[in-house]
């Protein structure tokens, strides 16, 4: 038997090695995103995981709004990560070095996604983790005239949000009351300066009263998804 010549040996492994990498590269790929539905504050998932598959679950929480993140499990290779509002791979609480609970103060407003995964050693061997995800998410709230669910720079919120992230052609709406069945009383388009009077769960989503910076006495209720942090508007 004739001897396999040395480039077609490198271009044979070449092409296995390839292969593997592209193999990895979308076994990693495998993941899901759920949006979680609140109810008093809370919210949970049951579900499955095996080998790289990961799942990320997006919720909206209000900065330094209280946050509490548990994941329940038998499978001792299995952890959650939290990722900040527009963070996509970078984590501030990382679960295989901080264990399987967080609890403490949401660091801005915005979307956050627990993302649940394994580690790579028990992802290899194609472990299957069930488990349970819950989070519970707690009013910001002051003492003051203008009611528990105030929230301004001093008492946990920015003095002024943005309106972003709403679809081209389309526009946030205001409403009379936190619901989205309330009566529409103006419509704000991306870039749009709000004044925070203060946020709240309802209806298991986050919802802001606020007032047109630059137009006196309009005032209502947006869904605090659309919100980003903005300075005061110009003069």
């Amino acid at each position: 038997m004739s001897a396999i010549p040395r480039t077609a040996r490198m271009a044979a492994c070449l092409a296995l090695a390839a292969s593997l990498a592209c193999g990895a590269s979308l076994a990693k790929e495998e993941s899901r995103t759920v949006r979680l539905t609140f109810k008093d504050g809370r919210a949970s998932a049951s579900d499955a995981i095996r080998g790289y598959e990961y799942v990320d679950y997006v919720f909206p929480a209000g900065a330094s709004e209280s946050l509490e993140v548990e994941l329940k499990t038998a499978n001792t290779a299995t952890y959650f990560n939290l990722l900040a509002p527009g963070q996509k791979e970078v984590a501030f609480f990382i679960g295989s070095t901080s264990g399987k609970r967080f609890a403490g103060k949401a660091p801005s407003s915005g979307d956050y996604t627990a993302r649940v995964y394994m580690m790579r050693s028990a992802a290899r061997r194609g472990e299957k983790a069930n488990f349970r995800l819950a989070i519970t998410l707690g009013e910001t709230r002051a003492t003051n005239e203008k009611g528990p669910d105030f929230a301004d720079g001093l008492t946990g919120g920015p003095d002024y949000w943005a309106v972003s992230g709403v679809k081209a052609g389309d526009s946030l709406n205001l409403r009379e009351d936190a619901s989205p069945h309330a009566k529409i009383v103006a419509r704000f388009s991306n870039g749009t300066v709000l004044r925070n009077l203060g946020c709240k769960n309802a209806q298991g989503q986050r919802w802001c009263r606020v007032e047109r910076a630059d137009v006196a006495g309009q005032r209502g209720w947006v869904n605090g998804r659309h919100l980003r942090e903005s300075a005061a508007p110009a003069r």
